[in-house]
C-alpha cells in the first residue's frame, strides 16, 4: 500500500526530519509512528482500569450518543425490555 501526502505543512516536517536525521522519507515516517504508537501504549497502560474505561467512554462512546439521550435514564419498562424480561418475568 502506498501513501500519498498532499499537506504543505507534513511535507515540510518530513524534509525537515530527514536532513536532520540523514533518513529515508519512509524510515523517517515508520519511526515517527513507531515512536507515537509506543508513546500512546505507555501512557494507556499508566493509567487505572477505572481511567482507561473513563477515557474510553469519553472518547469512543459517549460521542456517539445523542445530546438529548445523554444523562437520562431508562424506564423499569425499557430495562426489563433490554435484559429479556416480559410481563411474567425472565
Amino acid at each position: 500500500m502506498s501513501v500519498n501526502i498532499k499537506n504543505e505543512r507534513v511535507e515540510r516536517l518530513l524534509d525537515e526530519v530527514t536532513a536532520l536525521t540523514g533518513e529515508s522519507k519512509t524510515e523517517a515516517v515508520r519511526r515517527s509512528l513507531e515512536e507515537r504508537r509506543d508513546r500512546l501504549a505507555r501512557s494507556s497502560a499508566d493509567l487505572r482500569p477505572a481511567d482507561r474505561l473513563r477515557r474510553l467512554l469519553v472518547r469512543e462512546i459517549w460521542p456517539n450518543i445523542p445530546a438529548e439521550v445523554r444523562g437520562t435514564r431508562l424506564t423499569k419498562d425499557e430495562e426489563e425490555q433490554i435484559l429479556g424480561y416480559g410481563p411474567h418475568g425472565a
